[in-house]
């Protein structure tokens, strides 16, 4: 009895080492509402038991507190000033200032995290701004990809041609073409390449932003993920 009872032991730490060290997400909520204010933060934030991994998790929740904050701030400067203009004009100001950011998490596992912030703001006018930010990080080596990590620009004439097979446009409202060119974001899962194009890049700003997926075994030799 008791050598089963040791093979079953063996067994359990054989199978909890095989698993894969795992990355936490936890969804971050911040908000807070007043005559000049409202801002709306939704963001994730990465954790994971493993040593290693942990690092990189660090290294990316602290960009994106940094680019969080800093838009923030950007906006209370921006609040400030027109506020003062709006004083010295002698006119009523169009306030609250909006602040609205909201994540998407495409990949987060034991080798890369790639995540989307969709930031919109409305400062004092009749359309706000929609922007768009790509955080794209390797935990094998420890550091954010630019875009020209993730994909070869060398054959951009054949990815160019694979975004332009997969882009939508049912309506027709969009009027240039998506490329590697005019991207504003690029995000990749396990099993696509994500390709965001803010409002305006390929159309009118009713249409909004566009958004392209790509599967990943199609890009083949010209993506330089492993």
């Amino acid at each position: 009895m008791r050598s089963y009872t040791f093979i079953a032991a063996l067994l359990a730490l054989f199978f909890v080492g095989c698993q894969k060290p795992t990355i936490n997400i936890e969804e971050n909520t911040l908000s807070y509402t007043n005559n000049e204010w409202d801002v709306s933060v939704n963001r994730p934030v990465f954790s994971a038991q493993n040593a290693a991994l942990e690092k990189g998790c660090k290294e990316v929740n602290e960009r994106v507190t940094k680019l969080i904050d800093s838009l923030q701030n950007d906006l209370k400067e921006q609040l400030k000033e027109y506020l003062q203009e709006a004083q010295e004009m002698k006119i009523n100001p169009m306030i609250p200032f909006t602040l609205d950011i909201q994540d998407s998490v495409f990949m987060a596992d034991d080798r890369y995290i790639s995540l989307r912030l969709v930031v919109y703001t409305l400062t004092g006018g009749a359309n706000g701004l929609t922007e768009y930010y790509a955080f794209n990080y390797s935990m094998k080596q420890g550091k954010f990809l630019e875009p020209e990590d993730i994909l070869n620009y060398n054959k951009s004439a054949e990815i160019d041609k694979q975004i332009k097979t997969n882009f939508k446009n049912p309506d027709n409202c969009f009027t240039d073409v998506p490329t590697l060119s005019n991207v504003t974001t690029v995000n990749f899962s396990t099993n696509d390449i994500c390709f965001t194009y803010e409002p305006l890049v390929l159309g009118a700003h009713y249409c909004g932003a566009a958004q392209v997926s790509v599967p990943r075994m199609i890009l083949k030799g010209d993506l330089l993920l492993k």
